[in-house]
C-alpha cells in the first residue's frame, strides 16, 4: 500500500499563521470603532462647548484647558509680526495657517487669521495683509507638538517666520514675549482683508464616518480570510481521506 503519511501531514504553520492574520485584521476593525467612538465624542465636546455663551479671555488666561474648543472674546491689537504654519491642505491645494500676535490686558496670544494659498515655492512666502482688529473672537485651541517634525528657522527676529508647526516656544523666541498657553483661531464672522483667509477649521483629521468604513473593511477581510481559511481546510481534509480511500481499494 503507499504511504499516505506525507499527504496527511496537518498544515499547522498555515493555520497559527491564518489565525495570526484573522486576530490581526479583527484587532484594526475593533480600533477602528475605538477612534470613530473617540472622534464622535470630541465632536460632541466641540458642539457642546461652541453652543454656550462666550468666554471672556480673562476668565480663560489661568486655566485654558478647562475652555478647549469654548468661543473665547478678546479686545487687544494686532501687530504685524507674521507667522506662517507650513504643510496645511484646503481643498487639496496646499497653503499656510497665518498666525499674529495679539497684545491683551492678559498677555499676548497667537491669533490664527486662517488659510491662505501657498505661492507655489516656500522660498516665496505669501503676501497678507493683517485685517483691522480690536475686537475679536476666536475658537480657544491648545496646540500638541508633533515629536517627529524638526524646527529649522532659528533666525529669530526675522518677519515674516515660516514655521513647520504652531510651536508656542519656539514662537516666543522669535517676539521676544512670553505668551499665553494657548491659540485663538478667529471665527467665520471676524474680519477680513483682501488676503480672504479661509477659516474652515478641521478639528478632526478623520471624520467618524472614515473610521466606521476602515472599520468594515478590515471586518470584511477578516471574514473572506475566514472563508477561505475554511475552504481550503475542507479541502484539504476531504481530499487525503478519498485518496486514502481509493488507496485501499486498489
Amino acid at each position: 500500500m503507499p504511504s499516505s503519511k506525507n499527504s496527511q501531514t496537518f498544515p499547522y504553520i498555515a493555520c497559527v499563521l491564518a489565525f495570526i492574520a484573522i486576530a490581526i485584521m479583527i484587532g484594526l476593525g475593533i480600533w477602528q470603532l475605538d477612534r470613530k467612538a473617540e472622534k464622535d465624542a470630541r465632536l460632541d465636546q466641540i458642539q457642546q462647548a461652541q453652543a454656550q455663551d462666550n468666554v471672556d479671555i480673562a476668565k480663560v488666561a489661568e486655566e485654558p484647558y478647562l475652555y478647549e474648543d469654548f468661543i473665547v472674546s478678546a479686545k487687544g491689537n494686532a501687530n504685524n509680526q507674521i507667522f506662517f504654519i507650513d504643510n496645511k491642505i484646503v481643498s487639496g491645494k496646499p497653503g499656510y495657517h497665518v498666525l499674529v500676535p495679539l497684545q491683551t490686558n492678559q498677555g499676548m496670544v497667537m491669533l490664527n487669521l486662517g488659510w491662505v494659498s501657498s505661492t507655489g515655492s516656500r522660498e516665496v512666502l505669501p503676501k497678507v495683509k493683517i485685517p483691522m482688529l480690536s475686537e475679536i473672537q476666536g475658537v480657544l485651541y491648545i496646540p500638541t507638538l508633533n515629536k517627529i517634525i524638526t524646527e529649522t528657522n532659528s533666525r529669530y527676529g526675522q518677519f515674516p517666520v515660516l514655521l513647520q508647526q504652531v510651536d508656542l516656544e519656539e514662537i516666543k523666541k522669535h517676539i521676544g514675549k512670553p505668551l499665553l498657553p494657548f491659540v485663538l483661531r478667529l471665527t467665520e464672522s471676524a474680519p477680513q482683508s483682501e488676503s480672504n483667509f479661509i477659516r474652515d477649521w478641521q478639528v478632526v483629521t478623520m471624520s467618524p464616518e472614515k473610521h466606521l468604513g476602515y472599520a468594515i473593511q478590515w471586518f470584511g477581510l477578516a471574514i473572506a480570510a475566514l472563508t477561505v481559511f475554511l475552504l481550503t481546510m475542507l479541502k484539504w481534509m476531504n481530499g487525503p481521506q478519498h485518496r486514502l480511500e481509493q488507496t485501499e481499494q486498489d
